[in-house]
């Protein structure tokens, strides 16, 4: 029988490959699909208690698909073997989770080196000062799943949500999701397409959605956030599509 937590981390692999495609363009549509398949197995690895074996053989194949898109001597394969480290001890060994206010940061920097990072500087030799703007929904990810798991981190685990009371914790989550649609170069309320026009406003008004009704159902928070990585890099299709037609 499928786990729940399967089925949900095969949808949020399938938000974070559209989210990538978005981001890097469906000429790199390798990239995105590493980075999604990364995502699966990192969290298939934390969260599923069985069949590891699977999972780290399936890291492995990840790592073949890596090597052949960066030279297996480049910084930027260095940087992901040394990611591929972190995500083996995060719970085990060395157990960085345990870190106070470790765990936001360490998920924030994954998400951008893999999804993000390592593309880019592969293909362009650069990160545009642009891209690290994403850094923020990534940590509002992060922070989210934290305000998700209080029950099960407190006396164990330092985390932000711990110091904060809920509403402090979710004001915070829906000025750090403002934050970053403000930053962000694609929201375009004014624009002639339709399709843009309607997914911009829909963004726009995510914070507001969060803050009034889904923080009254803690079980769907983080589908919700995961889905704004879906609706994201369906933005930034739209907007590339807009550019070269």
């Amino acid at each position: 029988m499928i786990s729940s937590s399967f089925k949900n981390n095969v949808l949020l692999a399938a938000f974070a490959f559209v989210f990538s495609l978005g981001i890097l363009s469906i000429a790199h549509w390798p990239f995105a699909a590493l980075f999604s398949l990364s995502i699966f197995t990192s969290y298939q690895w934390l969260y599923e208690r069985k069949n590891h074996w699977s999972y780290l053989i399936l890291a492995g194949l990840t790592g073949v698909g890596y090597c052949v898109l960066l030279h297996p001597l480049s910084w930027s394969f260095a940087v992901y073997l040394v990611l591929g480290l972190l995500v083996l001890t995060y719970e085990k060994g060395i157990k960085w989770r345990k870190i106070p206010f470790l765990k936001p940061i360490f998920i924030a920097i994954c998400w951008f080196a893999l999804g993000i990072a390592i593309p880019k500087f592969a293909l362009y030799g650069s990160v545009p000062n642009q891209d690290f703007s994403h850094m923020i929904l990534f940590l509002v990810l992060a922070v989210v799943e934290d305000f998700e798991d209080r029950a099960v981190d407190e006396g164990h685990i330092k985390t932000i949500p711990l110091y904060l009371t809920k509403s402090e914790t979710e004001a915070l989550i829906a000025l750090w999701l403002f934050s970053y649609l403000a930053l962000s170069s694609r929201i375009d309320l004014f624009s002639e397409r339709l399709d843009i026009k309607i997914l911009s406003s829909v963004l726009t008004i995510a914070p507001l959605i969060y803050f009034i009704y889904l923080k009254k159902s803690p079980k769907i928070n983080h589908r919700y956030f995961d889905f704004i990585l879906f609706l994201i890099g369906m933005l930034h299709l739209l907007v590339q599509n807009k550019v070269y037609s």
